[in-house]
């Protein structure tokens, strides 16, 4: 194999590590929305809602 190839099989692995990470960050964004929002407020710090914000957890 020559070395652009190798070069994109590793690319490519990062890109699904990526894409596998969004995932999981989705479905625990979808889990945190179900909870009331003064529980999240009491456990979660500024950096963490903020973050929750991009992916439509509103508190």
């Amino acid at each position: 194999m020559n070395k652009w190839t190798k070069a994109a099989k590793v690319r490519l692995v990062e890109i699904q590590a990526d894409e596998s990470a969004a995932a999981d960050m989705r479905a625990m964004a979808e889990a945190f929305a179900k909870l009331p929002s003064g529980q999240l407020k009491k456990v979660l710090t500024e950096d963490f809602i903020a973050i929750l914000a991009k992916y439509g957890v509103t508190l």
